[in-house]
């Protein structure tokens, strides 16, 4: 079986760094240049190229299930030693058939912009690609967890333990820096959006109030700031140059300006905007739950395993010898320990990804919580939950029903500058059937952006003539919901895994202990 974990290693190290670098290349040349004059041979290449790894993928995943297949191990022990394979092996395969249908694509049609299911198509490869690159760098984080374990055959169990607590010591001060840049970026945004707002209102020059408010800053804020200002001296728009500087405001915030520049009331469309940053900020302890649970998961069943793995490997070792060399008759429950534990120790390599996925979680979440999620470009959590970008969706289209523009203005410009390509592609389509004469609440509820409870409402606020108000309740509504869901989430997780725990740790007690209870019972 030392082949497994040669294939396993090989495949882990090395083609998925390979999957990932190649991927982010394609997808980047495709978005920069554009699918059109690809030069052929460049496109062969690729297509080749996507052919070998498409086929590499299939052969480590055929020689991995060969290997588990023609050795004889219990069900048990056949589904840990394929479970990685079904976890992990998919990644690398997905991406390069993504890849390949990409440039596939090039050098087809007349346009040179890409087509919305390209760009798509581009930003599902990039995101595949930094997980394919991403997973076994942060695999190198449970390497060192289990480095004590491993060595505590010379070590002491006292430096075992220190080590341990250093490595989460110090992942937890880095994730509580985390929180708090979070919050910092957080309240910068307001406090620019808020200044922003006072200039429109009062006719104040921006770019000039943007040169003074950037001398009291410091570091990358106040570059991004001054950046921000230099596009407003060359005669953007507050839209254009907040688009050019990506990071200073949410996503949401600029579609919003964007609506208000067109509708000519970019003042009122800030303040919203400023007003709901400050209610968001407020709220940022109970968005943070899901980041905290991850946390707590991680170093609680990380310790758990640690002291496992130790048992494994020291103890139940010497406790085999002790009842075998008193020749009495195993429990089963001992036998099945002592055989899970032998299984673990002898493929150990295979845990490594499994303990990966906590601090792959747990950087995913702080990365989207300090970025915001809705500046990111996410196709998959996008396209599996039409629903997320609908507290937005009310709130721009009451903001245009307030100044008396159409609804459509809001959906158009949705269509045009959100970041999010499945929900362009969406609002694109009802704004087609809107144009064919559909009544707007019916075409948002057939393409999953409202229910039909929310699209009655909606109807019978437009004729009682308080639509804004409805639908900027109706947005709050949706995300207390939202909120209030997470924090059920988390309160019932915490006791279920200290549940599973606590029986598990029962378990292995007593599977240790009643061959010594046999033994003192037959020296009595």
């Amino acid at each position: 079986m030392e082949i497994l974990g040669l294939i396993y290693c090989l495949a882990f190290f090395v083609y998925f760094p390979i999957a990932g670098i190649s991927s982010i290349l394609l997808a980047r040349r495709i978005k920069d240049y554009g699918h059109q004059a690809v030069n052929p041979l460049i496109k062969s290449f690729w297509l080749l190229f996507t052919m070998i790894m498409i086929f590499i993928s299939s052969a480590f995943l055929i020689c991995y299930l060969f290997l588990v297949i023609t050795h004889h191990h219990s069900i048990l022990g056949s589904l840990f030693l394929i479970l990685p394979v079904i976890l992990f092996f998919p990644i690398p395969i997905i991406l390069e058939i993504n890849c390949y249908r990409a440039a596939s694509a090039l050098n087809k049609g007349s346009e040179h912009v890409l087509p919305e299911s390209l760009r798509n198509l581009t930003q599902k490869i990039q995101a595949l690609g930094w997980i394919s690159l991403g997973t076994p760098l942060i695999l190198f984080v449970p390497v060192l967890i289990f480095a004590p374990v491993a060595i505590a055959a010379s070590l002491s169990i006292v430096i075992s333990f220190v080590l341990f607590a250093i490595l989460f010591l110090g992942f937890t001060i880095i994730a509580s820096l985390l929180r708090i840049a979070f919050v910092n970026k957080k309240a910068n945004e307001s406090e620019l959006l808020w200044l922003l707002t006072v200039c429109v209102e009062k006719n104040i020059p921006l770019a000039t109030e943007l040169d003074t408010y950037s001398k009291t800053l410091s570091g990358k804020y106040r570059e991004k700031i001054q950046q921000l200002s230099s596009f407003l001296h060359s005669g953007f728009s507050l839209t254009e140059a907040l688009s050019a500087t990506p990071g200073l405001v949410p996503q949401s915030t600029i579609v919003a300006a964007r609506i208000g520049e067109k509708s000519n009331s970019l003042g009122i469309a800030l303040r919203d905007a400023a007003v709901q940053t400050m209610k968001n900020l407020k709220q940022l302890s109970d968005r943070s739950n899901i980041a905290n649970l991850i946390l707590y998961l991680s170093i609680v069943v990380s310790i758990q395993f640690l002291i496992t793995g130790f048992i494994m490997y020291w103890i139940i070792p010497k406790f085999k010898k002790i009842f075998l060399d008193f020749g009495i008759e195993l429990p089963s429950l001992t036998l099945s320990l002592m055989d899970t534990s032998d299984f673990v120790i002898s493929y150990f390599y295979l845990l490594l990804p499994f303990c990966s996925l906590p601090f792959i979680m747990l950087f995913l979440m702080y990365f989207g919580n300090y970025y915001g999620w809705f500046n990111l470009r996410i196709p998959f959590i996008t396209e599996w939950f039409p629903r997320l970008n609908t507290p937005h969706c009310l709130r721009q289209i009451a903001q245009s029903v307030s100044v008396e523009a159409h609804p459509l203005l809001a959906l158009e410009t949705v269509s045009e500058f959100h970041r999010w390509s499945d929900v362009r592609v969406r609002t694109h389509l009802i704004n087609n059937q809107i144009n064919q004469g559909e009544n707007i609440w019916v075409a948002l509820r057939q393409n999953k952006v409202i229910n039909s409870a929310e699209a009655s409402l909606c109807a019978t606020a437009e004729k009682m003539g308080n639509l804004p108000y409805v639908l900027r309740t109706l947005a709050d509504t949706i995300e207390q919901r939202r909120a209030r869901k997470l924090r059920y989430l988390t309160e019932i997780i915490k006791p279920v895994l200290i549940s599973l725990l606590g029986i598990f740790v029962g378990l292995f007690v007593i599977a240790i202990f009643m061959p010594l209870i046999k033994i003192l019972r037959d020296l009595i």
